[in-house]
Protein backbone atom coordinates (compact mmCIF):
# COMPACT_ATOMS: atom_id res chain seq x y z
CA UNK A 1 0.00 0.00 0.00
CA UNK A 2 1.36 3.43 -0.82
CA UNK A 3 1.26 6.47 1.48
CA UNK A 4 -2.10 7.62 0.01
CA UNK A 5 -3.72 4.25 0.78
CA UNK A 6 -3.76 2.87 -2.76
CA UNK A 7 -3.34 -0.85 -3.23
CA UNK A 8 -1.93 -2.32 -6.43
CA UNK A 9 -3.13 -5.76 -7.50
CA UNK A 10 -0.72 -7.84 -9.59
CA UNK A 11 -1.63 -8.17 -13.28
CA UNK A 12 -1.98 -11.94 -12.97
CA UNK A 13 -4.61 -11.54 -10.23
CA UNK A 14 -6.48 -8.83 -12.17
CA UNK A 15 -6.57 -11.15 -15.18
CA UNK A 16 -7.81 -14.08 -13.08
CA UNK A 17 -10.58 -11.87 -11.62
CA UNK A 18 -11.38 -10.41 -15.06
CA UNK A 19 -10.77 -6.85 -13.83
CA UNK A 20 -10.05 -4.32 -16.55
CA UNK A 21 -9.44 -0.60 -16.24
CA UNK A 22 -10.73 0.97 -13.05
CA UNK A 23 -12.65 -1.14 -10.56
CA UNK A 24 -14.56 -0.57 -7.34
CA UNK A 25 -14.43 -2.92 -4.37
CA UNK A 26 -16.47 -3.67 -1.29
CA UNK A 27 -14.15 -3.90 1.70
CA UNK A 28 -14.87 -6.16 4.67
CA UNK A 29 -12.71 -6.32 7.75
CA UNK A 30 -12.21 -9.86 8.99
CA UNK A 31 -13.26 -10.80 12.49
CA UNK A 32 -10.43 -9.98 14.84
CA UNK A 33 -9.41 -7.09 12.59
CA UNK A 34 -6.29 -8.74 11.19
CA UNK A 35 -7.27 -8.86 7.53
CA UNK A 36 -9.49 -7.56 4.75
CA UNK A 37 -11.66 -9.11 2.06
CA UNK A 38 -11.99 -7.16 -1.20
CA UNK A 39 -14.92 -7.99 -3.47
CA UNK A 40 -15.26 -6.41 -6.92
CA UNK A 41 -18.57 -4.54 -7.22
CA UNK A 42 -20.43 -2.72 -9.94
CA UNK A 43 -22.07 0.57 -9.07
CA UNK A 44 -25.59 1.11 -10.39
CA UNK A 45 -27.75 4.22 -10.40
CA UNK A 46 -30.20 4.52 -7.53
CA UNK A 47 -33.17 4.68 -9.91
CA UNK A 48 -32.14 1.28 -11.33
CA UNK A 49 -31.96 -0.55 -7.99
CA UNK A 50 -35.58 -1.77 -8.32
CA UNK A 51 -34.31 -4.34 -10.83
CA UNK A 52 -32.22 -6.01 -8.12
CA UNK A 53 -34.84 -6.39 -5.40
CA UNK A 54 -35.54 -9.97 -4.27
CA UNK A 55 -39.10 -9.71 -5.63
CA UNK A 56 -38.01 -8.62 -9.10
CA UNK A 57 -35.22 -11.20 -9.27
CA UNK A 58 -37.75 -13.91 -8.31
CA UNK A 59 -40.03 -12.75 -11.17
CA UNK A 60 -37.10 -12.93 -13.60
CA UNK A 61 -36.19 -16.44 -12.45
CA UNK A 62 -39.80 -17.56 -12.94
CA UNK A 63 -39.96 -15.93 -16.38
CA UNK A 64 -36.77 -17.73 -17.44
CA UNK A 65 -38.11 -21.04 -16.12
CA UNK A 66 -41.39 -20.51 -18.00
CA UNK A 67 -39.51 -19.63 -21.18
CA UNK A 68 -37.24 -22.70 -20.95
CA UNK A 69 -40.31 -24.90 -20.37
CA UNK A 70 -42.04 -23.45 -23.42
CA UNK A 71 -44.71 -21.63 -21.40
CA UNK A 72 -44.70 -18.57 -23.65
CA UNK A 73 -47.22 -16.66 -25.72
CA UNK A 74 -46.51 -14.23 -28.52
CA UNK A 75 -48.59 -11.08 -28.63
CA UNK A 76 -48.85 -8.28 -31.17
CA UNK A 77 -48.07 -4.67 -30.31
CA UNK A 78 -51.80 -3.95 -30.33
CA UNK A 79 -52.51 -6.78 -27.87
CA UNK A 80 -49.73 -5.55 -25.63
CA UNK A 81 -51.12 -2.00 -25.73
CA UNK A 82 -54.56 -3.31 -24.72
CA UNK A 83 -53.05 -5.30 -21.86
CA UNK A 84 -51.19 -2.23 -20.61
CA UNK A 85 -54.30 -0.03 -20.91
CA UNK A 86 -56.17 -2.49 -18.69
CA UNK A 87 -53.52 -2.00 -16.00
CA UNK A 88 -53.86 1.80 -16.09
CA UNK A 89 -50.44 2.35 -17.66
Amino acid sequence: MNKTGRITLPASLRKKLRLEGEAEFEVEQLEGGDGLVLRPVIAIRREDTWAYTPEHLARLRKAHEDSRAGRVRQVTEEELDRLLEGRGE
